[in-house]
């Protein structure tokens, strides 16, 4: 796993964002892989889409007050399998 996949996967259990509290996604990947290369930026953004497929992330559509963006979450009951792959 990359790190910044870890990164982003940290952020969200340190901060609860699991079930229906969300973050903006795209936020949330500029903030923390904007130290990486390019190129560890596209194979973490690969791994995300992989998490999101698998359903260890929702990802939502929702409005906000410039449109609508994506947000993203924890899957609440992988709590403990995200925190074996963390580890």
């Amino acid at each position: 796993m990359n790190n910044g996949t870890k990164a982003i996967l940290t952020f969200l259990l340190n901060k609860r964002y699991i079930g229906g509290k969300h973050f903006p996604e795209e936020k949330l990947f500029v903030s923390r892989t904007k130290y990486l290369p390019k190129s560890d930026q596209k194979i973490c953004e690969k791994e995300l889409d992989a998490l999101i497929c698998t359903r260890y992330i929702i990802r939502l559509k929702k409005r906000t007050g410039k449109g609508t963006e994506w947000h993203i979450s924890l899957h609440s009951s992988r709590i403990q399998e995200i925190y074996e792959m963390i580890l």
